[in-house]
C-alpha cells in the first residue's frame, strides 16, 4: 500500500528504526546499498570524452547507486548524464538542458526520494539493520507490548484529597 497522502511521497519519510522498515527489510522489499562502489570505472561507452567527462564519470562509478548501474548495465546512460552534466556547467547552459539533468538524475537513483521509491537505501554507519525475529507480520506484532501493557500507573498529583 502507498504511503503518503494525497500526492505521491507526501508524509513523513518512514522511521528507520520502526517495526515496520524492519518488516520491508526482511522481507526483501528495501535493499540497503554500502556507502560506495569498489573497483575501478568500466569503459568509457560512447564517443571520445573531454578530461572534464572522464573525472566525472569516475566518481559518478564510486556512488553506492553505480551498484545498481552495474547490475543492470546501464553504462550509456550513466554516460549520457555525464555528458549532460558536464554541458550543464558551462556558462550560459539553457533551462532545458538542466531540466534534463533532473530527469536523469531521478532515473539514475541520484535524488534521495527515487532511491527511497525504487526499494534502496544507503548505508549511514555499520550498526546492524533492526531486525524481527518473527517471519511473519502478525508473529511480529505479537512480540510488541499491548497498549495495556505499555500503560503504567502514575501517583496522584493535585488531588483534593489527601
Amino acid at each position: 500500500m502507498p504511503r503518503g497522502g494525497a500526492r505521491t511521497g507526501a508524509g513523513r519519510p518512514p522511521d528507520p528504526t520502526s517495526l515496520a522498515e524492519a518488516l520491508r527489510i526482511e522481507s526483501g522489499a528495501i535493499r540497503t546499498l554500502p556507502k560506495s562502489r569498489t573497483g575501478a570505472a568500466p569503459a568509457w561507452p560512447l564517443s571520445k570524452a573531454t578530461a572534464r567527462e572522464m573525472v566525472v564519470w569516475r566518481q559518478m562509478w564510486k556512488r553506492p547507486q553505480a551498484i545498481v548501474w552495474e547490475e543492470q548495465m546501464s553504462h550509456r546512460q550513466v554516460a549520457m548524464h555525464v555528458r549532460t552534466s558536464v554541458e550543464a556547467e558551462e556558462h550560459g547552459a539553457t533551462a532545458a538542458i538542466r531540466g534534463l539533468l533532473l530527469r536523469q538524475e531521478n532515473d539514475l537513483l541520484l535524488t534521495h526520494a527515487s532511491l527511497l521509491k525504487a526499494g534502496y537505501r544507503i548505508s549511514v554507519n555499520p550498526t546492524p539493520q533492526p531486525t524481527v525475529a518473527a517471519s511473519t507480520p502478525a508473529a511480529a506484532k505479537r512480540n510488541v507490548p499491548s497498549a495495556r501493557g505499555r500503560l503504567r500507573a502514575l501517583p496522584n498529583v493535585g488531588a483534593d484529597t489527601p
